[in-house]
């Protein structure tokens, strides 16, 4: 699990990382969530991933830049709306993203929909929006360091709290965004349980949203593809 030993290793040096990576980074911060929202904008699947790890479940990542409105909106940040699909048809979670610029890096905060049902389907939309009215407060936030290739945060050791798999647990994230995919991991930690999560290896696609319709179809023919390579 990559992700998982980088998170550690960027938690015993984040100063060290960060300070080295800001002197490397050639883009300014603006550029920087510019850059990240474009890599992480798109259609996305993991069957590379599926084809060596079958027991990894196959998953499907939709994302669009969505124009904000219902709230005071922030000049300086980018919204993104989100949405995963097992099978590439069962929708597994949908999230607002908010990407901003820092002195160093860039804040991203993940959000979840108070009427999930309102949000689903903002993609298929000619015009995306969110309605900052409808995300919930508070945020699980990282910060995305950037590298000239990649885009690397994790909130660890202190994660965001959550409600699985048990009351009080807490999550924590990590993550990198590069031009050809997005590598994530979310841990589970709850008091008397081991942690759970498994790291999803999401490639890119497509560059731009297609309707619902067409990602079905794409998927099924997906999921022919991943099942034939296990027989």
């Amino acid at each position: 699990m990559k992700l998982f030993k980088r998170s550690i290793l960027t938690a015993l040096l984040t100063s060290f990382v960060v300070s080295s990576q800001a002197q490397a980074a050639t883009l300014t911060s603006r550029e920087q969530v510019n850059r990240v929202v474009e890599w992480f904008t798109g259609l996305f699947d993991n069957t590379e991933q599926v084809s060596t790890e079958p027991d990894v479940p196959f998953l499907t990542m939709e994302n669009c830049v969505a124009s904000p409105f219902g709230d005071i909106v922030s000049t300086d940040s980018q919204y993104v709306h989100l949405e995963q699909y097992i099978g590439g048809t069962s929708l597994l979670r949908t999230s607002g993203y908010e990407f901003s610029p820092l002195t160093s890096g860039v804040s991203l905060k993940v959000y979840s929909y108070a009427e999930r049902d309102a949000a689903v389907g903002t993609c298929n939309d000619p015009n995306p929006s969110i309605n900052l009215s409808n995300l919930v407060s508070p945020s699980c936030d990282l910060t995305l360091i950037y590298e000239p290739e990649s885009f690397f945060g994790t909130n660890s050791p202190t994660g965001c709290p959550s409600g699985f798999p048990l009351p009080g647990s807490t999550v924590v994230s990590t993550v990198e965004i590069t031009a050809d995919g997005v590598d994530a991991l979310d841990r589970f930690f709850a008091d008397g349980l081991p942690p759970i999560g498994t790291e999803i290896e999401f490639r890119r696609i497509a560059t731009t949203n297609e309707p619902r319709s067409a990602i079905a179809l794409i998927s099924l023919a997906i999921i022919g593809l991943a099942k034939s390579r296990r027989r």
